[in-house]
């Protein structure tokens, strides 16, 4: 198999072992009423980012991403994420349709140039897509795009996070 097949086919691993993780979060989010989760912030980066530190701890690997943020969809269409890397940021919004999504924001790197990716999927991963954005340091770089899903439903979620 090519290079890019293997790497597809990690991504499309971690982005399932994701998208059960983040369930995991909600479930337990939902079975607390004190810790529910609010109809705009499904699962917070740090819930996430506990849980696949938890996960990957308890299979005896280490991440390969820091600062995630899972981006599901809710009773709105439209979702913000924001997501700190030492003083680096990137934040914008994910809007959900039918069967498309459009992601828009910035990356604003400050010291060292920094890489942001968005990895999205629906329940059954017949669609799949992975998209990086790239700041120089000392400069801001906005980015604007939408994806396709031609399947009932579209897209179940979208990670963001800082490649490690």
């Amino acid at each position: 198999m090519p290079t890019t097949t293997h790497r597809k086919i990690g991504r499309l691993a971690r982005a399932t072992a994701a998208l059960a993780t983040a369930m995991a979060v909600l479930a337990t989010a939902t079975a607390t009423p004190a810790q529910a989760a609010t109809p705009t912030q499904t699962v917070t980066p740090t819930q996430a980012a506990a849980s696949a530190r938890a996960a990957a701890q308890a299979r005896g690997t280490t991440p390969a991403r820091v600062r995630v943020a899972t981006i599901m969809v809710a009773a709105s269409s439209t979702q913000p994420f924001r997501i700190t890397y030492g003083a680096s940021i990137t934040e914008g919004t994910v809007t959900f349709y039918n069967r498309s999504l459009d992601i828009s924001g910035y990356v604003k790197a400050v010291s060292a140039s920094r890489t942001v990716e968005f990895i999205g999927y629906n329940g059954d991963l017949s669609c799949y897509f992975d998209e990086t954005r790239t700041a120089s340091a000392g400069t801001t770089r906005t980015f604007g795009f939408g994806e396709t899903c031609d399947v009932a439903g579209g897209f179940a979620a979208v990670d963001v996070y800082f490649p490690a």
